[in-house]
Formats: C-alpha cells, structure tokens, sequence
C-alpha cells in the first residue's frame, strides 16, 4: 500500500471516529436531560406522596408542630391544606438546572472540538482531492504540450534528413523547430520557476525596473509567434514609467501574459499593452479580442494547475502554471494582478499593478 493511499486511509478512519464520538456525545447529552427530567418528577411525586401523607395524618389528630419536624419541606395553609414548600419545588428546579448546565458546558466544549476536528480532516481530504485532481490534469496537459512540440520537431527533422528541401522550405522547418524548442523552454521555465517560488527561494532583491524596457523586450521575443497567427501587439507604454520590482519576475509575468494574449486573440486579431501611474502605483493593462472566458472563472485563474475547460474554437491547453507565477511572482513584488472577460469569445483583459520606484515620473 502506497504512504499516499494509507495516509488518506488513516484520514478517512479518524473522521470516521470523530463522527461515532459526536454522536456517542450528543446520545450522552439526551440522556442526561431526559434523566434530570424524570428526576425532577420523581421527587415531585415523592413531595406530593409527603404532603398527601401529612395530611391524612392532620385529619387523624397528629398536630402540625410534630409533622413539620417530620416533613421540613411541608408547609400548612389557613385552611389546614398541607402543600409542599415553593422553595423546595424551586431547589429541585435549580438542582436540575445547575447539572444540565454544566453538562451543557462540557458537553458542547467537547462537541465542538470534535466538529471542529471533523471539519479540518474534511477540509484536508477535500483539498486532497482537489490538489490530486489538478496534479493529474498537470500531468495530462504537460504529456500533451510535451507530445505536440516534440512531435513537430520530429517531423521537421526527419524531412530535413531525408532530403534537401528548397531554401524556403528549409528556413520554415527551421523557424518551426525554433518556434518548438522555445515553446519547451517555456514550458521547462515554468516549471522550474514554480518549483523555486514554492521551495521559498525566490530572494532576489527588487530594484527601479524601466516597464516600457521589459515590456519591448517580451513583445520582441513573442514576435514570431504574433506573426504566425497575424496577432498586432500594440504599445502605449511610457518610457519614464519606473517600478519597484526584480526585474526577472516582471520579465516572467509580461511572458506568460503576454504570451496567452497572443494564442487567445483571434487571427488577425490585436492585443493591446497599456500603462499608466496613478495613487503610487504603476498600472499595466494586456488586452485580447480573443476567446475570453466566463466571468465566474476569473478568481480561480491564478490557482495552481488550473485550466478553464471547454470546446470553443481556439481554447488553450497548457499546464496551469503560467497564470500561477504570475501571481505568485506579482505577490512577491508587493503588487497585485487581476483578470476580466465579457464572456467566452467577447476579449479579456489582465491587469498587474506594482508600485512605483521611488523618485520616478510617469
């Protein structure tokens, strides 16, 4: 048995066990209050069996003075009737209130720890199960990006080999293979990225980085790609513009953006890069005319291995990480990112904002 597989064993087990405790508990808890209340009414009836006794007594000559030194908690009306003691009715209700009370306090003390421990192992082995789920479509997208570059480079190759294509043929297979390699080096560089950030050794040092300078930079290493699907990539960037981050992780948030702004957008489409400063912070939209998405997916797009699902022409696949490091890379950097679409096939727009280097101008 894997230590996988029995962990969870022994996860399922003890929430099992927390729920037979909770209800022996709650059992317990019934038990005592349905015992206090047949308490309280037998001394009631044992009182009223006193007080009926009392009174044939009364009737038969014994004098009062004798009976209530019998029966302290009997007390005797104007009009001879014998009755018992209202205080003593009331310490019988107060007797049961006090052990009900206190076995309320431990009782519900003791079942809330147990519902609370329930909740954290369903939680645990909820997000188990969600994390399991989403490693296993990791590893089916990542075998499919794998599959599909490594496939085309393949076949370039092999006509390569076979014959000598003319010199336009044979810069194309070139520029595929290229196009191939970089799309497995991305791959490759996400993965590793994500890998450090998560071992917590991401502690390189933020300092002014010219966003326009990245921004050109990215833009030109995308540039075959936009090429091949027709995408304008369009940039209103200001050169002064200065924020405070390390400069890799900008350069690591523009790629992956960027990059999924020029596979959305639609051929012969546009995508739009915009900044501007305002409230000390540096804000920088990335705008698609492409397959956009459902506005509820927004807020899970920047979850680990999460891939929006769906049949649209045009829908990507990937491994779920590239979004993933843009939020963690943003978050490092004390700024933030966020995502909206009209709907599937209406355009999305992502937005990341840093704050700004100190002394710069926008």
């Amino acid at each position: 048995m894997s230590r996988l597989k029995f962990t969870r064993l022994l996860q399922v087990g003890f929430l099992v066990l927390l729920g037979v405790c909770t209800a022996q508990l709650t059992y317990w808890l019934a038990d005592e209050v349905a015992y206090t209340a047949a308490v309280r009414t037998q001394l009631r009836a044992a009182y009223g069996a006193d007080a009926e006794a009392a009174q044939v007594m009364l009737r038969e000559g014994s004098r009062w003075s004798k009976l209530s030194a019998t029966y302290p908690d009997l007390t005797i009306g104007p009009d001879s009737i014998i009755a018992v003691k209202p205080s003593a009715l009331a310490a019988i209700d107060a007797q049961r209130f006090h052990r009900l009370n206190r076995y309320a306090w431990e009782g519900g003390f003791f079942l809330t720890v147990l519902l609370a421990a329930m909740a954290v192992v369903y939680r645990a082995l909820r997000d188990e199960a969600a994390l399991r789920a989403r490693q296993e479509q990791f590893l089916d997208a990542v075998s499919h990006e794998l599959k599909s570059p490594l496939a085309s480079l393949r076949l370039s190759a092999e006509t390569l080999a076979m014959r000598d294509p003319p010199p336009e043929r044979r810069a194309e297979l070139i520029r595929r293979m290229l196009t191939d390699l970089r799309r497995l080096e991305r791959m490759d560089n996400n993965v590793l990225e994500a890998t450090r950030l998560e071992s917590g050794d991401a502690t390189d040092v933020a300092a002014p980085v010219a966003i326009a300078t990245v921004v050109a930079t990215v833009v030109d290493e995308l540039h075959e790609i936009a090429n091949d699907v027709a995408v304008t990539i369009t940039i209103d960037v200001p050169a002064s513009l200065t924020i405070h981050a390390e400069e890799e992780r900008v350069r690591t948030i523009l790629r992956n953006v960027l990059h999924n702004a020029v596979r959305a957008a639609s051929s012969g489409g546009q995508v739009t890069v915009r900044a501007l400063a305002a409230d000390g912070r540096a804000r920088l939209e990335v705008r698609d005319d492409g397959i956009g998405f459902p506005p509820e997916a927004a807020s899970r797009l920047f979850t680990k291995f999460y891939r929006i699902e769906g049949n649209e022409p045009g829908r990507m696949g990937g491994t779920g990480l590239g979004l993933y490091l843009v939020r963690r890379c943003v978050e490092l950097d004390g700024g933030s990112v966020a995502a909206a679409s009209p709907g599937s096939g209406q355009g999305a727009t992502f937005t990341v904002t840093w704050p700004i280097a100190a002394n710069a101008t926008a």
